[in-house]
């Protein structure tokens, strides 16, 4: 399994081709849009939240909002890039949030009885990127005509460490998995039609999680263009389906082709990632006792 060295010089070209991110606001989400509209694409973010006051809507960028856990919001924000742009040629599916509940707690309904779960983190992360993934396999083979000939679009899902580790956050490894599982289970499926990949950031300065405290704890934590270079890279090298790639401190593994296959592979970047499931029981702690919050 060998590192990847990530730089702006080895990203292929994606100059005037549209790229439409979710989650794109901030964090991973914004510095990608950011590295893609340096590389001469055009840019749909798509966000709950507003466009920042720094980010001008222009020509080459656009914003919907869009709510990943509503169908109907998905498909019509699809509808009006087609309508913007004529075709979509790649989609970020990074919307995402931090775990949200205990399944196994004792909260009770009004009735006194058990509550059901709270699903808001399975609803975004895991529910939410299936959508978007179905849509946008849709999307960039209807337009497929308008590309050179044997050229793919691609889509680029959200992983994490967590999706190859015990991990202290029930709900978000939960998702985490499943995400995994969404490449190596339509791999098959799309071959051939569209490129689908994956980015599996370790700690990554996004907003979601206190910088300071992880850092605190002996944790490192990249920038988000760390992996928007990887995100980036997957975008425009059409060799590149059914990868994974693993990032920390600004260094990249592919995980899912590795030498020996992905549980080999795993084996070896859970060598760098051994301290992240003390660090959530840590942070979970602090939130639990309002010192921080997730």
């Amino acid at each position: 399994m060998a590192e990847i060295n990530i730089t702006e010089d080895i990203i292929g070209d994606i100059n005037d081709q549209v790229v439409f991110i979710t989650g794109g606001a901030s964090g991973i989400g914004r510095a990608t849009a950011e590295l893609c509209l340096q590389r001469g694409a055009n840019v749909v973010i798509g966000d709950l939240n507003s466009l920042p006051a720094d980010l001008q809507s222009s020509e080459r960028l656009k914003f919907v909002q869009v709510d990943v856990c509503s169908w109907d919001s998905l498909r019509d924000a699809f509808i009006q890039i087609e309508a913007w742009f004529g075709h979509i040629d790649h989609v970020f599916a990074n919307a995402g949030v931090g775990p949200t509940t205990d399944f196994l707690d004792d909260t009770l309904d009004e009735n006194g009885l058990l509550a059901p779960p709270n699903l808001r983190t399975i609803n975004v992360n895991l529910l939410g990127v299936i959508s978007t993934v179905r849509l946008a396999s849709h999307y960039i083979q209807k337009h497929a005509s308008h590309r050179s000939a044997g050229e793919l679009g691609s889509i680029v899902v959200t992983a994490s460490t967590a999706s190859f580790q015990n991990f202290t956050a029930g709900d978000y490894t939960i998702t985490k998995h499943g995400v995994l599982g969404l490449v190596r289970g339509l791999q098959s499926q799309l071959e051939g039609k569209v490129r689908l990949n994956a980015v599996s950031p370790s700690w990554t300065d996004t907003g979601m999680v206190p910088k300071d405290f992880i850092e605190s704890l002996g944790a490192a934590v990249q920038p988000p263009k760390a992996v928007a270079l990887s995100v980036a890279l997957l975008f425009g090298d059409q060799k590149r389906h059914n990868e994974v790639i693993y990032s920390w401190e600004g260094k990249y593994l592919e995980v899912n082709k590795a030498d020996g296959g992905l549980l080999q592979g795993a084996d070896k970047i859970l060598v760098n990632a051994a301290n992240e499931d003390r660090v959530m029981v840590k942070l979970l702690e602090a939130a639990a006792l309002g010192q921080i919050r997730i």
